[in-house]
């Protein structure tokens, strides 16, 4: 079975692309940080949906989920991965805090930090 991981899944272009790839009978890992987001979803778009729930900044879970894919491709390679997950802080960068700013670099970009 082709495997793909979609971190974002919740919602937006993450989960539209989870929804694609479900429809097309690949089996998708996708990251979501809350536990009702990841019912609703595996609700939504069927067996086929494997809810990882963490935060894309955190790295032990991050680690985990990557495990559990590992696990459960059992030496088989993945078939995509989409590296979605991503928030956007309003306002113009000049007047950011320098941790609005800095989180919103380790989700967007660099994930774990």
């Amino acid at each position: 079975m082709r495997t793909a991981v979609v971190t974002g899944a919740s919602t937006g272009i993450g989960y539209a692309t989870a929804r694609v790839l479900t429809s097309r009978g690949i089996r998708v890992f996708g990251s979501v940080r809350r536990s009702e987001d990841a019912e609703r979803v595996a609700r939504e778009l069927g067996s086929l949906f494997v809810p990882l729930r963490f935060d894309v900044t955190d790295p032990a879970a991050v680690r985990a989920g990557a495990a559990q894919v590992a696990r459960a491709l059992e030496g088989r390679t993945l078939f995509g991965l989409v590296n979605n997950a991503g928030i956007a802080v309003p306002g113009p960068l000049l007047h950011l805090s320098i941790d609005d700013f800095r989180r919103q670099l380790d989700v967007n970009l660099t994930s774990i930090s």
